[in-house]
C-alpha cells in the first residue's frame, strides 16, 4: 500500500488517527513508552549533554537581551 501511495503522490482518504489521539476504530491510542533500559540510557545522555552545555559561557548577545527584558519588566512594574 505504501508503494501505491508513493506512486500516486497522494495520501489515503482515511485518517490514521495520530493527530487526534484516537485509532482508526475510535479507541484511544496508548501513550508511547520506552523500555526502562532505553529510558535510563537516554536520560544519562541528556544529563551529560546539558551538563556540558551549562559549563559554557552565556553569549554576550543573550546577556544583552536578558538585560533589556529585565529593564522593560521593571519599567512596566511602575504602571
Amino acid at each position: 500500500m505504501v508503494a501505491n501511495i508513493l506512486k500516486a503522490g497522494t495520501l489515503p482518504d482515511e485518517p490514521d488517527g495520530l493527530e487526534n489521539g484516537q485509532a482508526v476504530d475510535g479507541d484511544p491510542v496508548p501513550e508511547p513508552t520506552l523500555p526502562p533500559h532505553l529510558a535510563t540510557f537516554l536520560g544519562e545522555q541528556l544529563r551529560t549533554f546539558y551538563a556540558h552545555l551549562m559549563s559554557e559561557p552565556v553569549p554576550d548577545r543573550f546577556v544583552q537581551l536578558l538585560g533589556q527584558l529585565d529593564w522593560k519588566g521593571s519599567a512596566n512594574d511602575g504602571d
